[in-house]
């Protein structure tokens, strides 16, 4: 790939590569989630194949033998946004099937091992399946209830399933409120916690913790509460006021979760006395750590640390966007611990002193991490061990190749506000620079979510515009996550603003000489998904500088919003009170906010080339949202392309998808930018 000869003179942008679309498309297979058996300790993982459709497969990690035929694909859409799919104990597998979300079982110890149906509920999804450790046969879940499909008719509620039977609509023994998640037995199933919110709430909002005594019986298929040794008790977590999440039982009467009391998430711990029926939760930390311990829960399944012993714990918590290892015991001591990697997630227990983590180094893909943390005399000593080499993952390219993340804090004199960027440079040891004084073009990248983080972790299609003399921009603009509760409330009220000023500063700051002028102020593009497609049109829509030039030069939005209005008419159950509160108000409260940042309503004022990608099948962003920007933009003359791509949903699956999308901006920007 590298040459022993001088670097050649090129213009920036222009550069060859060693990475084609082609690669990333084929190398894009990637490990979604960490599973382990708790009575086998024997580690799985699912894997999403885009070569394959883009389904989900479950993959013993100790061979890589896949756990079911090519006609299965776990997968979920509780929530819409999906996630903990499956689970293992004791060589058994429960998990929810894509194409017709059913749950189905495997018998990994049977000859055959064929998917066993043990629903028939064809109006319901399901996740986060927990079994009963005194009865494998019995699993508790969430089940999202779809017989009236109208979001505010959904119902969603913790349901018990007994593998031995084929249920046609299982009967909910936990019940009442929006929202449930995380169900998790203590070591001999007489306790359940779980996690709950209501609207308006997101769980980031007031997502709270509670437990409740269960015993065995005939009533909700095999498991009901058990009131009188301990009533259904919240632990932690106020509506709309404090987030608690993650319960995770690090005792037989002790719970470790997180919550955002001090405005970060921290540590805590609660210890339960079934005797009394009473709760006692305490921060673990004497004082309140400025980091984050825990992710916003987008998805199912997100766990951010798992328990050494009954004493301490391994944490994840971000600083400046980077993933750091802490070791917290219940008595108050937090030990950093060094690691390799930028983005840890998916922390799940092994055994005493063993867990296992997704690493994504800086500089390599994903990787299946088993990390033993064992103390040798005083000193805590651990070991790294990534345990699937055997798995098709993007071999990484050689080192002088790889344009490495540098993270910023920006200072907007304008805004009078800081702001969160992730730096890369153009990296490719055959180039140098064209024109004397010649400063790169730019791509300012604009994360999903809103309330998400764009983390530092490897990534080829980054890499495949560095290697060709880009700079590439993440920019995790105010209302993004793991920058404390205050950070993302700044979006509360101001989206379409806050998160588009901080774009636009981007590009102001670092084209100019306080910032040693890194990147050209006449070439600099905006990208971005759902969100940040959104943010996309509403940037491209902004009036020009007098006398400068548009600040981007042009723009791809993939699936991205173009009628916040119709967002909130249209919007699922989960997000469905995210809109108001992002904007200020209702439709009804507040109609000409919504018109004035609904992009489709002001898109007469692109002048920048515009390129826009949807998937067909998008449930949550349909296509009319960018059909109806297309056509707006054509009619005034405006320079709009637009592919849509069938059988693909809120984000693309499929490797052809993946490919034509990253091949098809690369192009765009090159003949807007006249690189060809």
């Amino acid at each position: 790939m590298s040459s022993s000869n001088a670097p050649q003179t090129a213009p920036y942008g222009t550069w060859e590569s060693p990475l084609s679309a082609a690669m990333v498309a084929q190398l894009a297979v990637s490990v979604e989630d960490v599973l382990v058996d708790a009575v086998t300790q024997k580690i799985y993982y699912l894997e999403k194949r885009p070569e394959e459709g883009g389904r989900n497969v479950l993959v013993a990690a100790s061979d890589g033998a896949d756990v079911f035929g090519r006609q299965w694909d776990a997968r979920t859409g509780v929530h819409s946004y999906g996630g903990a799919s499956a689970a293992f104990y004791n060589d058994v597998a429960i998990f929810s099937n894509a194409s017709d979300a059913q749950v189905y079982t495997v018998d990994l110890r049977a000859a055959s091992k064929s998917p066993k149906a043990i629903t028939a509920a064809k109006a319901c999804r399901f996740s986060s399946f927990a079994f009963h450790p005194g009865m494998r046969e019995l699993v508790v879940c969430v089940m999202e209830d779809h017989t009236k499909p109208a979001p505010q008719d959904i119902v969603n509620t913790l349901v018990c399933l007994d593998s031995r039977t084929l249920t046609e609509k299982p009967t909910p023994f936990i019940f009442g409120t929006d929202f449930y998640t995380s169900p998790t037995f203590n070591a001999d199933g007489t306790l359940l916690a779980w996690t709950q919110w209501a609207n308006p709430d997101m769980p980031w909002d007031g997502e709270q913790i509670y437990v409740a005594a269960v015993r065995l019986g005939h009533h909700a298929g095999g498991l009901s509460l058990a009131p009188d040794y301990l009533p259904p008790t919240r632990v932690a977590g106020r509506p709309s006021a404090i987030s608690a999440v993650q319960p995770t039982w690090i005792s037989h009467h002790t719970l470790m979760f997180c919550s955002d009391e001090s405005s970060f998430q921290n540590p805590f711990v609660a210890t339960i006395s079934v005797e009394d029926k009473t709760v006692n939760a305490q921060a673990v930390l004497t004082e309140s750590v400025p980091e984050d311990f825990a992710d916003p829960p987008w998805s199912l399944g997100v766990s951010n640390f798992a328990p050494l012993d009954e004493t301490a714990a391994l944490f994840v918590a971000y600083k400046a966007g980077r993933s750091l290892l802490y070791v917290v015991n219940i008595d108050g001591d937090c030990t950093e611990v060094p690691s390799p990697y930028v983005q840890i997630e998916r922390m799940r227990r092994v055994g005493p002193g063993k867990v296992v983590f997704l690493g994504s180094p800086a500089d390599r893909p994903r990787e299946i991490v088993l990390g033993t943390f064992i103390p040798s005399g005083e000193a805590l000593s651990p070991s790294f061990q990534i345990i699937n080499q055997h798995t098709k993952s993007a071999p990484p390219l050689p080192a002088e190749f790889i344009s490495l993340p540098h993270p910023v804090e920006l200072f907007s004199s304008e805004l009078n506000r800081s702001f969160h960027i992730v730096y890369y440079p153009p990296k490719n040891p055959n180039y140098k620079g064209g024109k004397p004084n010649e400063n790169p073009p730019a791509v300012i990248s604009v994360h999903g979510g809103p309330t998400f983080l764009e983390k530092q972790s490897f990534s080829l299609e980054k890499q495949f515009f560095t290697t060709r003399g880009w700079v590439w921009i993440d920019v995790n603009y105010s209302g993004s996550s793991n920058f404390g509760r205050e950070y993302i409330n700044r979006l509360y009220g101001t989206w379409g603003v806050a998160d588009v000023d901080d774009c636009i500063q981007t590009v102001l700051l670092l084209s100019s000489p306080t910032y040693n002028t890194v990147i050209d102020r006449k070439r600099a593009v905006i990208r971005g998904r759902s969100s940040g497609g959104y943010a996309t049109f509403v940037a491209l829509t902004q009036p020009q500088r007098e006398g400068e030039p548009p600040v981007f030069a042009a723009g791809t939005s993939c699936y991205g919003i173009s009628d916040i209005g119709k967002l909130a008419e249209q919007a699922h159950k989960f997000q469905r009170w995210s809109v108001p509160a992002l904007m200020g108000g209702t439709p009804e409260q507040i109609p000409d906010v919504y018109r004035d940042r609904s992009p489709v309503y002001h898109a007469e004022n692109i002048s920048s080339p515009l390129l826009i990608l949807q998937g067909a099948a998008d449930p949550l962003i349909p296509p009319s949202q960018a059909e109806d920007m297309v056509r707006v933009i054509r009619k005034n003359g405006g320079t709009c392309d637009y592919i849509l791509y069938e059988g693909e949903g809120h984000g693309w699956r499929r490797a052809d998808t993946i490919e034509n999308a990253l091949r098809s901006e690369m192009e765009f920007y090159q003949r807007a930018l006249l690189l060809l």
